[in-house]
């Protein structure tokens, strides 16, 4: 993987040919351009079709072959998922060009600066993309395949019918706050499973008042397998009484809220559907075992992290890897001035969300990221906010993971510190 500018730069010779695409849902926009960035023909329009796509590179053949080229490079912006169908044919091609991408918010940037014009159209955007390119601001197109592609998919999935859970998780606590506020003095989670058992019996204080004790009893005691009994009861009947939830309009407001409870309920049989899939696929893999053998990584952490890293081999360091999470450290500095690090966020955000995910749970299961998240938060120099320890253990489990995939190693506490951190943290326990 190439990681600088001149890196890429190198790659591009006066032997190269660039095409720079916009794409869109039916028609695509192509640019061919020299490696100064100098265009060799007027704009083709690219079919979003087997003729459309083999039509162009026969036009990037012809320039090919008219100026003696050797390598063909061909870049585009990899937003949205129109983009999928054009670039797996290239990868897939017998002409086998170079397939990178470029930044959608480097282009907009850019876009002005040939013509000083706030206009925007596909055939400017892809020249833009061409002349990007040409200056090296691209990066190498990866398109996951086998196992890595699976894993990606259900990642998507999972989050998509998380944030459906999510959804219909706090409409229901929206409902019930404006009918029946009291429930969440009872409850933490009033969407916990003896709640809303309770709601489809009883979902509202006049409800409550009217069933006898021994049937809302019964409720109770089936829903949270005989854990629960007289006392949730009594309590619910006095928050009921003493309610100041609204009185109007809770025929409509009971309906939508079994309404939701259902749809929660589905939406959670998915997810758990979604899961149990996703483990499949982790148990075949070799990599799934290595990565789980670290405690306090599962079958999801683990599936996150292969479904967005992908082929580990592809890269050199761990540091990569942290920066397409978007981990890396950044500062705004000017002169004297010297602002605080923070992370890019610039990157591939469900990658950090499993990062912060790993750091928890490692927190929590795995001996050796106790102590170096204590370590963290106590040492003398700088020692770190809660969130800001999470993060940095997250960090270390990345590394760690990174290393073990690498090497096809299993975890071994013994190496998961290093000395030198584990003399600082002897040294702080000794203080």
């Amino acid at each position: 993987m190439k990681t600088t500018q001149n890196e890429r730069l190198a790659t591009i010779t006066a032997k190269t040919i660039i095409v720079g695409v916009d794409i869109a849902k039916e028609e695509h926009w192509a640019r061919i351009t020299d490696s100064r960035g100098m265009e060799l023909r007027k704009p083709i329009k690219v079919n979003n079709s087997t003729s459309g796509f083999e039509n162009l590179l026969e036009n990037v053949d012809k320039m090919k072959q008219k100026y003696e080229a050797e390598k063909v490079i061909i870049g585009m912006e990899p937003s949205g998922h129109y983009w999928r169908a054009f670039g797996w044919y290239l990868k897939l091609h017998e002409s086998t060009p170079v397939l990178v991408g470029v930044n959608p918010y480097h282009v907009k940037q850019v876009r002005e600066l040939d013509d000083n014009s706030q206009n925007k159209s596909d055939k400017k955007d892809a020249l833009t993309i061409a002349h990007l390119i040409k200056d090296g601001r691209y990066f190498e197109m990866y398109m996951p395949e086998g196992e890595y592609a699976e894993l990606r998919i259900y990642n998507e999935e999972r989050q998509r019918i998380i944030k459906q859970v999510n959804r219909a998780n706090n409409t229901i606590v929206a409902v019930l706050d404006e009918y029946f506020p009291e429930l969440a003095g009872i409850w933490k989670d009033v969407t916990c499973a003896t709640s809303l058992a309770i709601i489809k019996k009883a979902a509202f204080p006049a409800e409550i008042i009217k069933i006898s004790k021994p049937e809302l009893l019964a409720v109770i005691k089936k829903a949270s397998n005989g854990t629960e009994g007289d006392k949730l009861a009594s309590e619910l009947v006095k928050a009921a009484e003493n309610s100041v939830g609204v009185r109007e309009g809770q025929q409509a407001a009971k309906s939508r809220l079994l309404r939701l409870i259902g749809e929660l309920e589905y939406y959670q049989s998915r997810l758990s559907d979604v899961e149990k899939e996703l483990e499949t696929v982790m148990a075949k893999s070799e990599l799934g075992e290595i990565l789980q053998s670290m405690k306090g990584i599962g079958s999801i952490i683990s599936a996150a992290f292969l479904g967005e890293v992908g082929d580990i081999i592809r890269f050199d360091d761990w540091r990569q890897v942290r920066r397409l999470g978007g981990m890396n450290l950044v500062e705004d500095s000017s002169g004297r001035h010297k602002s605080k690090t923070k992370i890019s966020k610039r990157g591939r955000p469900y990658l950090r969300c499993m990062l912060y995910m790993a750091g928890v749970s490692c927190c929590m299961h795995n001996a050796e990221m106790k102590q170096y998240y204590r370590y963290l938060r106590e040492r003398p120099k700088n020692p770190l906010k809660k969130e800001q320890a999470i993060v940095a253990t997250g960090l270390k489990v990345m590394r760690i993971m990174f290393y073990m995939a690498k090497n096809r190693e299993k975890y071994n506490p013994d190496k998961a510190l290093g000395d030198i951190r584990k003399e600082q943290i002897a040294s702080l326990k000794n203080a």
